[in-house]
């Protein structure tokens, strides 16, 4: 037998020991392996909104227009009651809740559609609503609570009594396993009755009010259970966590709200914990199986971050498009000039890329599919596409971007917020966990079969090793199959098929790599983050296009105007990302050819693409929708009833 290694230390050692060890099903997963699990993709339809569905989301819109005023929640750093108010009122705290409990009961996919119009308009209030429906207590309750738990508490939160997740402390961001707010288990006449709860967490949205006031009535807190304080320190390897709904007016619990440079009327700040007694029914899950249950919950409600990047993607795509046919430059819109209009040609293609993710996960997550790898991918590629977007949006606005909407006014502009939208973005590359970690995370679980057979071989016995090499008797043949080294994709067009072959020829070379950097690495493999990295950004961009293959095959979008044509600029670009044009090379790469987006980017300053912009509040001056145009601005450019949109 081999001598024995150990290959993961400290925090890295608990969190193997708190891994959810279900083999992966998913489709990024196989793409690790040279698998292409295209039948998931085969096997989804777009569902029709329901009914109930289709009210809400009117009903939503009409309170978004007249009662949400994004400026003001920025100004005033605060959402007020008179919108809370209306929110519970119209359900919106009961998304997800079934009907049977008093909510609305809509699906994953329709809940994407609502965070998809919330995140076009204001973002504090996108947050107010998916802290609480998303990742706050009813999730968790519905995952792993019991009969009575739901019971008791779902109909309660559907009312509108707001919740949120309380999991970071200031010493343990990622690094959850160095959690030290400890739950101490109470016992009367030998049988536990509950536990008393102390530490500190830190940024709990929804938690805070104002500084010593709730907005929250209920948290989950995961904690460390303990026998005595000091076991908080014991090694990370031994520790135990507990999920916990808390009473926030319970006896020992505070807060405090924090102030941050966007997003200001977000309510998250520090809950303080000193001796909360907790009874025991208010535990989720078995002792010990609180932190990995819990998270579960996080899976599905990461989600909801892509859906609302969606809805501000698509108003960049608005004001771009509204901004480069408005603007007159060197005797022509400055849309027409093909640098301006590659970026408007970007932001169309990343929507049409990112709605068809969004759609696709949503689908997967009410079939029970297997998407742990895929929400975090959603998630990384939702939030950098939405901050590149922003950043060429800020660049095509000029100084204008850089002003508030206030002092445009000044000098008769139109009041845009872009530099409050670019403010507010900012955060979602790290919340919901950080993109790097995401990243690093997408690498360890996708290679998570790399890891425990070549652990196999390196450690184990005659018996076990023989086990363990034909799953790298599969991973070579696919690997090293003839089609992962010729199949480079088409230089041009937007056929399915050739690009179909163009993933599958690249999961092969992901295979290859991945198989190479395992045997090489070993036991250093988990320190090699910039090679993990690479193999991760690979496996995202696959999932990308085929996403979009199949989102473009749908009926509905297949007869839309430039569809075809969006889906082969986005797929050239990732193409350009595996085989990059030398930056000298006499032949342009085709996505970067000056007459080909001179003439898509024409197309969509036109309104031929103007159906990406469905599903959001397009924006107008004082985020109102149906404000006066302002002297000076070119009619319908930008202002536009928002009925379609």
């Amino acid at each position: 037998m081999a001598t024995p290694h150990t290959l993961f230390k400290g925090s890295l050692a608990a969190a193997e020991a708190a891994r959810d060890t279900r083999a992966y099903s998913g489709f990024i997963a196989g793409l690790f392996e040279g698998v292409v699990r295209r039948s998931l993709f085969t096997a989804a339809s777009i569902p029709a909104m329901s009914d109930d569905a289709t009210e809400f989301l009117d009903t939503l819109r009409l309170l978004l227009v007249d009662t949400v005023d994004p400026e003001a929640i920025d100004r005033d750093g605060a959402i007020g009651e008179d919108v809370i108010g209306a929110f519970k009122a119209i359900g919106a705290f009961g998304i997800k809740i079934p009907r049977s409990y008093g909510g609305l009961g809509l699906s994953q996919s329709e809940y994407h559609t609502v965070a998809t119009l919330l995140g076009s308009h204001d973002a504090a209030t996108s947050v107010l609503l998916s802290a609480h429906n998303s990742i706050g207590v009813a999730e968790p309750v519905k995952l792993v609570g019991n009969r009575e738990q739901q019971q008791r508490l779902l109909p309660r939160l559907a009312r509108g009594a707001i919740s949120g997740f309380a999991l970071t402390e200031k010493n343990a961001g990622c690094d959850i396993w160095a959690l030290k707010t400890y739950a101490i288990p109470v016992h009367e006449g030998g049988v536990l009755v509950g536990y008393r709860l102390t530490g500190e967490k830190l940024y709990t949205t929804n938690a805070p009010r104002d500084q010593h006031e709730f907005l929250a009535s209920l948290l989950v807190v995961i904690a460390q259970i303990v026998t005595v304080p000091q076991d908080v320190d014991r090694p990370k390897e031994g520790r135990r966590f507990g999920a916990f709904v808390v009473e926030t007016n319970s006896e020992g619990c505070r807060c405090t709200r924090l102030n941050f440079m966007g997003v200001r009327g977000i309510y998250n700040g520090q809950v303080h914990l000193r001796n909360v007694f907790v009874p025991v029914t208010d535990r989720l899950g078995d002792e010990g199986e609180g932190l990995r249950r819990a998270l579960e919950s996080l899976t599905v409600g990461r989600l909801t971050l892509p859906a609302a990047c969606l809805g501000n993607l698509k108003q960049c795509l608005w004001l771009a498009r509204a901004r480069a046919q408005q603007r007159v430059q060197y005797d022509r819109p400055i849309g027409e000039h093909t640098d301006i209009g590659s970026k408007i040609v970007l932001m169309a293609s990343r929507v049409l890329a990112l709605e068809a993710i969004v759609k696709i996960t949503g689908i997967w997550a009410d079939a029970k599919v297997d998407v742990r790898l895929e929400s975090a991918a959603a998630k990384v590629l939702a939030t950098e596409w939405l901050l590149d977007s922003l950043l060429d949006l800020f660049r095509i606005y000029g100084g204008r971007a850089f002003e508030t909407p206030d002092s445009l006014r000044l000098h008769g502009d139109l009041p845009v917020p872009i530099e409050r939208m670019i403010r507010d973005a900012l955060i979602n590359v790290i919340w919901e966990g950080s993109n790097g970690i995401l990243t690093l995370w997408i690498a360890r679980e996708g290679l998570t079969e790399y890891v425990t057979q070549g652990r196999t071989l390196l450690e184990g016995g005659i018996d076990e090793m023989a086990q363990a090499i034909p799953f790298f008797t599969r991973i070579s043949a696919r690997a090293f199959s003839p089609m992962g080294f010729l199949m480079r994709g088409p230089r041009s067009g937007a056929d399915t098929a050739s690009w179909q072959r163009f993933v599958s020829a690249q999961s092969h070379a992901l295979a290859r790599k991945a198989l190479w950097v395992s045997a090489r690495d070993r036991y250093n493999l988990p320190r090699n983050q910039r090679v993990l990295r690479s193999l991760v950004t690979a496996g995202l961009q696959l999932f990308a296009v085929e996403a979009l293959l199949w989102y473009a095959s749908q009926p509905k979008i297949r007869e839309q105007a430039l569809s075809g044509a969006l889906v082969e600029d986005f797929c050239l670009r990732v193409k350009e990302t595996f085989y990059p044009t030398p930056l000298l090379s006499l032949k342009a790469p085709l996505w970067d050819d000056d007459r080909r987006l001179f003439h898509l980017a024409k197309d969509i300053l036109t309104g031929r693409g103007e159906w990406l912009e469905e599903g959001i509040i397009p924006c107008c001056p004082g985020g109102r929708t149906g404000a006066a145009e302002p002297a000076g601005v070119m009619p319908g450019a930008l202002v536009e009833p928002w009925s379609g949109h």
